[in-house]
C-alpha cells in the first residue's frame, strides 16, 4: 500500500514538474523578441480611402536585401484582413535600382490608370515603407522608364516621406481616421523669413469629411503653438472657400486677411500659405482671392490674379 502511495506521489511530483517545465518553455517562446529590423509597412484599406501600417521584421543585412524584402511585403496580403496589398496585379514591381540614398522603383502600366486617390495612397505607401530603411531617403517611381507626373504633367521626381500628410491613422475606439501630421511654415521673430514646423495632432472630427487643405489653412490661422515661430496670418481671417483643381488650390478669404499681423512682411504671409499647402501631394500652386474677388492688390505688392508656386528661398 505504501509502495503504491509512494509511486503515486512520485508520479504527481514528476507530472507537476513536467507542467512547470512546459509552462516555462511556452512562456519563454511567447516572450521571445522577433528577429530582424522592425519596419512599418503601409497598406491600403479595402475601400481605398486610407493607409494603415503593420510592423514587420526584415532580416536583410545589406540595404539592397532590405529593399527587396520591403517590396515583397508591399506585394503581399497584410495580416489585417481589412487591408489589401499595396501593389497588386498590374501595378507590381518590374524592377528597382538603388544608388546613393535613392531607390527607383519601376511599376507596371496599370499604375497610370489608377483612380487619383488610390494612386496617391499607393505612392505614399511605397515612399513611406522604403524610407523606413535608414539608408534610404528618397524614392522615385517610374512606369516604362519615365518618372510619374502630377495632374499638371510635372514630373514628381524624387520623393520623401514628409511630402505626404499623415491623415491615415485610424482611432481604434471610433474607427475614425483623425490623426494629422503636417509641415507648416510660420514667421520668424523678425517677420522677414519663414520657419518650417512639423505639427502632429488629433483632429476632433472624422478626417474623411474634412479637406486636408482646409485643415492646413485653419492651423496657419490658429498660429504656432511654441515660441520657435510666430503668426504669419491675421488670426481674425475667415476661410470662405477652398477648392482644388488640376493641382491648383483656390482660396477665398474675407477682408481680415489684408490686415498685417505684427511686423510680418508680405512675402512671409503669402508663402506661409503657399509652401504649407504645397506640402500636400495634390497641390503645387495656389491662388488667393478676397471675398471671391481677384481684382485686389495684396498690400500694394501682389495682384491676386497671380498663381503662386512654392518658394523656399525665405525659409530659415
Amino acid at each position: 500500500m505504501r509502495t503504491n502511495r509512494l509511486c503515486i506521489n512520485v508520479f504527481m511530483v514528476s507530472f507537476c514538474c513536467l507542467i512547470i517545465i512546459m509552462s516555462v518553455m511556452f512562456t519563454g517562446c511567447s516572450n521571445e523578441e522577433p528577429e530582424g529590423m522592425p519596419v512599418e509597412i503601409s497598406y491600403i484599406s479595402k475601400n481605398e480611402t486610407r493607409l494603415e501600417t503593420e510592423i514587420h521584421y526584415i532580416n536583410g543585412k545589406s540595404t539592397k536585401e532590405q529593399i527587396v524584402e520591403i517590396l515583397r511585403l508591399l506585394c503581399s496580403v497584410p495580416d489585417n484582413k481589412e487591408l489589401r496589398a499595396t501593389l497588386i496585379s498590374g501595378t507590381n514591381v518590374i524592377n528597382y535600382s538603388y544608388e546613393g540614398e535613392q531607390v527607383t522603383v519601376s511599376l507596371g502600366d496599370k499604375y497610370l490608370s489608377l483612380p487619383k486617390t488610390t494612386e496617391i495612397l499607393t505612392r505614399a505607401a511605397i515612399v513611406r515603407s522604403l524610407t523606413a530603411i535608414p539608408e534610404v531617403k528618397y524614392v522615385m517611381i517610374t512606369v516604362n522608364g519615365k518618372p510619374i507626373v502630377d495632374s499638371n504633367g510635372t514630373e514628381l521626381g524624387s520623393m520623401t516621406a514628409d511630402m505626404f500628410v499623415d491623415d491615415t491613422v485610424t482611432n481604434p475606439e471610433t474607427g475614425v481616421s483623425n490623426r494629422v501630421k503636417l509641415k507648416l511654415y510660420f514667421a520668424n521673430e523678425t517677420g522677414d523669413g519663414l520657419i518650417a514646423i512639423n505639427r502632429e495632432f488629433t483632429h476632433n472630427v472624422d478626417m474623411s469629411n474634412v479637406p486636408m487643405e482646409k485643415i492646413v489653412l485653419e492651423q496657419l490661422i490658429a498660429g504656432p503653438v511654441n515660441s520657435l515661430s510666430y503668426p504669419s496670418i491675421n488670426p481674425d481671417t475667415k476661410i470662405q472657400s477652398v477648392t482644388i483643381q488640376d493641382g491648383v488650390c483656390y482660396i477665398s478669404f474675407d477682408n481680415s486677411f489684408l490686415t498685417p499681423v505684427n511686423n510680418v512682411n508680405t512675402d512671409v504671409t503669402i508663402y506661409s500659405i503657399v509652401n504649407s499647402l504645397a506640402e500636400l501631394s495634390n497641390i503645387n500652386k495656389v491662388q488667393i482671392s478676397i471675398d471671391g474677388k481677384m481684382d485686389v492688390k495684396f498690400r500694394d505688392k501682389y495682384e491676386l490674379t497671380t498663381i503662386f508656386e512654392r518658394d523656399l528661398s525665405i525659409v530659415n
